[in-house]
């Protein structure tokens, strides 16, 4: 059994998410804020992760590395015992961070002013990876209805027959709502794809952590076909806390968008990997699937808490419900007249989020807040919403 109820003090780690110095010049919180905006977890890392990186540094000697067999290996290995997919080494390539990597795919594959589709909200790097490199950002809002997200399929396709997409950056699970796609879904999105020739970059850097794990199924099981139209891609940075290392890939079977990427990544100079991210990936994947499963659970159980307190004690803040990961995703629109009041709100509490806005359309009236924290924390939080909810509800 792993203690995730180990209270752990992140400012001394120089992390983005605890720093006081961040939180003071973006926040405007002192010393006593709790984070809530990055999405990262607040856990100790597993351990044998931790052993593998000592031992590597332990050898003394930091230079530039390749990738070997064994980090193939752990790599096809995970993905057959956890999500039944048969990969083959020649379709993996570290390519340390996804968000990077969706700028040297929207390089590689479109022209400038072509257009990328996205569907939102959406995790805003998506739209900075199109129209940083000029290109045209195309969104697809999701359907709200009985507080959940669908896709509008008719609106998706009207995009890609008008617009002549020539990608489409889909994330499944969906950040900030944590919404697994049924299969059906998902093989909707595969037949448009096909249908208007339009590359699909799939998203799954959230799937390790699922409540349901029987609900999900990666885009590369929907339909045989889409395997070779599709870039997939994958990370055990979410779920194993490693963002800092890099620790990225694809996966891509058919030759000639594999070799088109590559292409694109020599001329970015995307070299070796980072000395410690291939050890310690291997550490996740070949040692870390139980510590997973209990992190799984503890994580669903944060979310009960937190729907139950909230639909108690915040009730005109609605949360939707997450399939999967460890973002909670609030509509606030009944209780805010707008962001700036919900923003002065968590000031208030002490809290760092994520608003609305930030995640490019459709957004507004909405906060994200991660939840991958102790459950003494995350009363703290709890208590801390309800003071201030208490304190606006008497005015």
């Amino acid at each position: 059994m792993y203690d995730f109820d180990k209270e752990r003090d992140r400012k001394q780690t120089n992390c983005r998410k605890w720093s006081p110095k961040i939180i003071k010049e973006k926040f405007h919180l002192g010393e006593d804020a709790i984070p809530l905006d990055l999405a990262d977890i607040d856990f100790e890392c597993l351990p044998e992760i931790r052993e593998a990186m000592i031992a590597r540094a332990e050898m003394g000697e930091y230079s530039y590395t390749s990738v070997t067999d064994d980090f193939y290996e752990a790599v096809i290995d995970w993905n057959k015992r956890r999500f039944d997919l048969d990969l083959k080494k020649e379709w993996i390539r570290l390519t340390f961070g996804t968000v990077s990597t969706l700028h040297y795919i929207v390089q590689a594959f479109t022209n400038e002013n072509e257009s990328v589709l996205i569907n939102t909200p959406a995790y805003a790097p998506f739209a900075e990876a199109i129209e940083t490199n000029h290109r045209q950002l195309c969104c697809s809002p999701l359907v709200l209805k009985d507080h959940r997200y669908f896709l509008d399929f008719e609106d998706i396709e009207k995009q890609m027959q008008t617009k002549s997409v020539k990608v489409f950056i889909f994330c499944s699970p969906q950040n900030p709502s944590g919404r697994v796609w049924s299969s059906a879904e998902l093989k909707k999105v595969v037949d448009l794809c096909l249908k208007y020739d339009v590359l699909l970059v799939c998203d799954e850097i959230h799937r390790d952590i699922l409540f349901e794990r029987e609900k999900f199924s990666s885009i590369f099981k929907v339909h045989p076909e889409i395997t070779q139209k599709c870039i997939l891609c994958l990370s055990p940075n979410k779920a194993f806390n490693l963002g800092g290392l890099k620790v990225s890939y694809v996966v891509i079977p058919n030759e000639k968008i594999r070799e088109t990427l590559y292409q694109q990544l020599s001329k970015n100079a995307i070299t070796s990997p980072h000395v410690f991210a291939v050890p310690a990936m291997i550490a996740a994947y070949q040692h870390g699937e139980q510590w997973l499963d209990e992190l799984t659970v503890y994580m669903k159980r944060n979310f009960e808490i937190f729907y139950d307190f909230m639909a108690k004690n915040l009730p005109k803040i609605k949360v939707m419900k997450a399939d999967s990961s460890f973002l909670a995703w609030l509509d606030v629109s009944d209780f805010f007249n707008d962001e700036a009041d919900m923003t002065a709100f968590f000031k208030q509490a002490r809290l760092t989020t994520v608003p609305g806005s930030y995640f490019v359309q459709n957004g507004e009236g909405f906060v994200r807040l991660n939840l991958a924290i102790t459950q003494k924390m995350l009363q703290e939080v709890l208590n801390r919403m309800k003071e201030v909810y208490d304190q606006l509800e008497k005015l």
